[in-house]
């Protein structure tokens, strides 16, 4: 059986799929060059193209995230520790504070890790999408 994985390459180096094989021949974005890979090699480093591509696209994404959202990060610490240093809190609540700020740095981390761990990879390639429901289920119908 014959390789034909078609895509699309700009100057930069970026990389698009179409959507179908179709879409090859009648479309191409504007800036962007076809291209074809015919031979599992070219089909492994056109793979390992784009989970370079999605990692760095979802690093950029996530620091542009961060920075959006730090000042509101440190306005909701600052009320907090405010709050934390009122005669009028008691020791359940400052308890409570405590608790929060440290559990919210906790799932931050492990978000960001979650949010940049995603990996691309190439159905063709792999074979390891399930084909029918009772695949994705893991139990017959």
């Amino acid at each position: 059986m014959a390789i034909h994985l078609y895509y699309f390459k700009n100057a930069a180096g970026d990389i698009q799929l179409p959507p179908n094989d179709e879409c090859y021949f009648s479309f191409c974005p504007q800036g962007y060059d076809r291209f074809e890979a015919n031979t599992l090699d070219e089909v492994d480093r056109l793979q390992k193209a784009l989970q370079q591509q999605t990692y760095e696209r979802q690093h950029r994404e996530w620091e542009h995230d961060d920075q959006a959202w730090a000042a509101a990060r440190r306005r909701v610490i600052d009320s907090l520790h405010s709050t934390l240093a009122s005669s009028a809190t008691t020791e359940y609540e400052r308890e409570f504070i405590r608790a929060y700020i440290q559990l919210r740095e906790e799932k931050r981390a492990k978000y960001r890790q979650r949010f940049i761990c995603d990996r691309a990879f190439l159905e063709m390639r792999e074979m390891d999408k399930p084909r029918n429901a009772e695949e994705t289920l893991g139990e017959s119908l």
